[in-house]
C-alpha cells in the first residue's frame, strides 16, 4: 500500500517537537532554579549554620558527685549524645580540672575508651563535654545482678563472657600505659558493656599522666602534656576508691606506676569472679587500712559455693600482690594469661602440676582423646570376642580330641609343640631373669626354681643359675650364690666373675648365710667391688636398697661409713683420703661435704624408684658449698631446716619452691651470684645469711 505524504509530513513534525523539548531539557540553565528548590538540594548545609545553639536538651541520664549526664540533641550531626557538666564546679581550679579530664579523654582514641566529641562553655559559663551515647549497664550494675541470682544476666553474661568484657578493659589500659596515661581509678562502676558487646572506659577524672624520659619537649599536636592534664592543685592528696586502690594510692606523695592500674584490674577481676571486692572492712578507713597490710581474702574463700577456676584466682591474686614489682610487669602480660585460660592453658601465676597440665591437654585435644579411648575400646573388644573364639575352638579341638582315639598322629603333633613350648618357655624365662629388675628378690627366687625345675637345655639352665647365684649375692646368702656360680660353670662374663670371687671371699667371712652384714661390712663389699661396670653397679644399688628396708632407722654414726661409699659409688670416687664429717649439734646431726666432689646423690631405680643416700642420716643441716652440684633435685627426698650452699652455680630457677620442698628454715649461700629478685623472694620465706664466696 503506498505511503500517505500527508501523514509522513506529520510523523515528521511530531518528532521534531519532541527532539526540541529534549534539547530545552538537558540545556537548562541552573539560573533560572529558584532560591527555594537550589536551597532543598543542600539540607546538610543549610542546616550547620540554622541553629543558634548547636545542642537542644532531652532529658536527664545521671547525676554524681562530680558531673551531670543529659541526653541531649545535636543540631549538626543530627544525633543524639549524652553532654557532661561540671556541676559542682564553681572555681576556675575546678573548671579547669574537669575540662582536662575532657581533653585528656579525647586524646586517647581506643575503641574500648569513652570518645569525646566535643568541649566547650556554655552560656551560663559552665564547662562542658559531650561524648558517645552508649545504652546497656555498667559493669557494677552487671555483677549486682549476677550477686543477685538474676536468670536473665546470668544467662547473658556467663565467665566467658565476663572474660570478653575483662580483655576489652585490658586492652583500653593498655593503650593508655603505651600513652603514659594511668587511670587511678578503675572499678566495675567506672565500665560501660552495651547491648551489642560495646566496652567503654569512662571516667579518667583521677587520670595522670607520666613524664616522658625524652628531655626534649613535644612539639607534635595532640602529644600528651603531663604538664598541662595532670591535676597539680590536688598533689599529696589520697585520691581513688577504697577497694580498688592499690596499696601505694593508700600513702600520700608516693609513685604512681603502671603496677597501679594493674592492682585495680586484680581487683576488677577478683569481683568478675567472687561478685565481692577483695578487700573488706566496716569503714573506708577500715578497708583502707586493710590494702596497706595486703589482707586479701583467697577467692575461693570469699565466695566457697562457686567453682571458681584455679588459674584465674592465682592471675588475680597476683596482679593484687602488696608490692608493685611482686605484679605482672605490664597490662599485656595480665591480658596474656586470660587468654591463656580461654585457650586451655594453664596460667602461668598458677604454677600448675604436670597433672593440671595435662588435663588441660587432654580438655584442648577432647576429640583427638574421644577417638584414642573410642579406638582402644573397639580393639579391647576385638580382642576379647577373639579370644573368646579361641576359647571356643580350644573346647572343640579337646572334645574332639578325646573321641578321636584312632588320630595317633595328632598326638605325635601334639607332643612335639608340648617340647617346643618347653623350649619356648625356656627362651622367655632367661629373657624375664635377664630384666635388670630386683625388687622383689623373694619372689624372683620362686620363678628361678620353678623355671630350673623345667627340662631345660644347658645354655637355659646356665643362664638361670647365673640369675640364681645373682640374688642369692644380693640377700647376702654367699654360700648359696657359690654353689648357684659352681654349677653354671668357670666360662663367665667378667661382671659375673667379680661377683663370683665377692661371694667366695664373703662365704669365708660369713659361713651363715642367715646372718646379716653391718653397715660397716656393707660399706667394705661396695668398696671391694672397686671401679666395675654398669650392671655390677646396678646390682649393689638393689643390694644397697634391700640393706636399708631391712635396717631402718639405723644410727647416723653408724651408717656414715655406707653412706660415704654409696656416694663414691654413685660418684664414680675411687680413693677417700679424709672420712666425711658428720658431727652432732644442739639441733641435730650436721654433714660437711664443702670441697667435695659430689654432684649426684640420688639411686635411681627403673624409672619410677628413686632413693637419697643422705636420707637415714636424718639431717638437720647440711653444707654443700664449693661442689659441683648444679641442681638442688639431687636433694630431694631428704628434710633439712638448714643448708649452708656458697660457691654453687646453680641453674635453678625457682630457689624458693625448691627450699620448701626440703622444709627449710635457714639458708647460707653468697647473695651475689644470684638476681636480686631472687633474693628478695628468698628472705620473704626464709632467713638467708649472706656469706661471699672466697675467692
Amino acid at each position: 500500500m503506498p505511503e500517505n505524504p500527508k501523514s509522513n509530513n506529520e510523523r515528521e513534525k511530531r518528532f521534531r517537537r519532541l527532539d526540541e523539548g529534549f534539547r530545552d531539557f538537558y540545556d537548562a540553565d541552573l539560573s533560572t532554579i529558584s532560591e527555594e528548590e537550589e536551597a532543598s538540594l543542600t539540607p546538610i548545609l543549610n542546616s550547620v549554620g540554622t541553629y543558634s545553639e548547636r545542642y537542644q536538651t532531652l532529658g536527664e541520664i545521671a547525676e554524681g558527685g562530680e558531673k551531670k549526664i543529659t541526653l541531649v540533641y545535636d543540631h549538626r550531626l543530627d544525633r543524639q549524645v549524652a553532654m557532661a557538666h561540671a556541676v559542682h564546679a564553681k572555681t576556675k581550679a575546678e573548671q579547669e580540672r574537669f575540662l582536662r579530664e575532657a581533653r585528656l579523654t579525647a586524646n586517647l582514641a581506643h575503641p574500648n575508651i569513652m570518645p569525646v566529641h566535643n568541649m566547650g562553655v556554655d552560656q551560663e559559663g559552665i564547662p562542658f563535654f559531650t561524648m558517645e551515647l552508649i545504652g546497656g549497664d555498667s559493669l557494677k550494675d552487671i555483677i549486682a545482678k549476677l550477686r543477685d541470682g538474676d536468670e536473665a544476666y546470668q544467662r547473658n553474661y556467663p565467665l566467658t563472657k565476663l572474660l570478653d568484657i575483662y580483655i576489652k578493659i585490658c586492652d583500653a589500659a593498655a593503650y593508655a600505659h603505651s600513652r603514659n596515661v594511668l587511670h587511678l581509678d578503675l572499678k566495675p562502676e567506672n565500665i560501660q558493656v552495651g547491648e551489642f558487646g560495646e566496652v567503654f572506659v569512662c571516667d579518667w577524672g583521677l587520670a595522670r599522666v607520666m613524664h616522658s624520659e625524652d628531655p626534649k619537649p613535644q612539639e607534635i599536636p595532640g602529644t600528651l602534656d603531663a604538664d598541662i592534664l595532670n591535676d597539680m592543685t590536688l598533689s599529696g592528696m589520697m585520691k581513688g576508691t577504697p577497694g580498688f586502690m592499690a596499696p601505694e594510692q593508700v600513702v600520700a606523695d608516693s609513685e604512681k606506676t603502671p603496677q597501679t592500674d594493674i592492682y585495680a584490674l586484680g581487683a576488677v577481676l577478683y569481683q568478675l569472679l567472687t561478685h565481692e571486692t577483695p578487700v573488706r572492712g566496716d569503714s573506708a578507713n577500715e578497708i583502707i587500712q586493710n590494702t596497706r597490710a595486703g589482707k586479701i581474702i583467697p577467692p575461693h574463700r570469699q565466695n566457697p559455693e562457686k567453682q571458681i577456676p584455679k588459674s584465674l584466682c592465682a592471675a588475680a591474686l597476683k596482679a593484687l600482690s602488696l608490692k608493685p614489682e611482686n605484679r605482672y610487669g605490664s597490662v599485656v602480660e595480665l591480658k596474656q594469661e586470660i587468654n591463656r585460660y580461654l585457650s586451655g592453658y594453664p596460667t602461668h601465676a598458677e604454677n600448675a602440676s604436670p597433672i593440671t597440665t595435662l588435663t588441660l591437654l587432654i580438655q584442648r585435644h577432647s576429640r583427638i582423646t574421644f577417638l584414642l579411648l573410642f579406638f582402644l575400646l573397639l580393639l579391647a573388644g576385638v580382642m576379647s570376642v577373639n579370644l573368646a573364639i579361641i576359647e571356643k575352638a580350644k573346647r572343640r579341638a579337646e572334645i574332639e580330641h578325646k573321641q578321636a582315639e584312632q588320630n595317633f598322629q595328632l598326638y605325635r603333633e601334639e607332643q612335639q609343640a608340648v617340647i617346643q613350648l618347653n623350649e619356648d618357655l625356656g627362651d622367655a624365662l632367661v629373657s624375664t631373669m635377664q630384666s635388670p629388675t630386683f625388687l622383689n628378690l623373694d619372689l624372683t627366687l620362686r620363678v628361678l626354681d620353678a623355671g630350673i625345675s623345667k627340662d631345660l637345655t644347658p645354655e637355659h639352665y646356665k643362664k638361670l643359675m647365673v640369675k640364681k647365684g645373682t640374688i642369692h649375692f644380693m640377700l647376702y646368702q654367699f654360700n648359696a650364690a657359690s654353689e648357684c656360680f659352681e654349677k653354671a660353670g668357670e666360662d663367665q662374663t667378667r661382671p659375673i666373675k667379680t661377683i663370683c670371687d665377692l661371694s667366695r671371699e664373703y662365704a669365708t667371712l660369713k659361713t651363715n648365710d642367715k646372718q646379716d652384714l653391718s653397715n660397716q661390712q656393707m660399706a667394705d663389699l661396695i668398696a671391694a667391688s672397686g671401679h666395675t661396670n654398669a650392671r655390677i653397679t646396678l646390682i649393689l644399688h638393689y643390694m644397697y636398697l634391700y640393706h636399708i628396708r631391712s635396717h631402718t632407722n639405723p644410727s647416723p654414726e653408724d651408717y656414715l661409713p655406707l653412706a660415704t661409699a654409696m656416694l663414691d659409688k654413685l660418684n664414680k670416687i675411687r680413693t677417700r683420703t679424709e672420712p666425711l664429717q658428720l658431727t652432732r649439734r644442739t639441733e641435730g646431726w650436721h654433714l660437711n661435704l664443702a670441697g667435695t666432689e659430689y654432684r649426684e646423690f640420688k639411686l635411681k631405680i627403673d624409672a619410677a624408684y628413686e632413693l637419697n643416700v643422705l636420707k637415714p642420716l636424718n639431717l638437720y643441716s647440711l653444707d654443700i658449698s664449693h661442689t659441683p652440684i648444679s641442681n638442688l633435685a639431687e636433694l630431694s627426698g631428704i628434710e633439712l631446716k638448714e643448708l649452708r650452699m656458697v660457691g654453687l652455680h646453680l641453674h635453678q630457677k625457682n630457689l624458693a619452691g625448691r627450699f620448701r620442698l626440703f622444709e627449710l628454715e635457714k639458708v647460707v649461700i653468697d647473695a651475689d651470684a644470684y638476681p636480686k629478685l631472687t633474693m628478695n623472694r628468698l628472705r620473704e620465706d626464709f632467713e638467708v645469711i649472706d656469706v661471699p664466696a672466697s675467692p
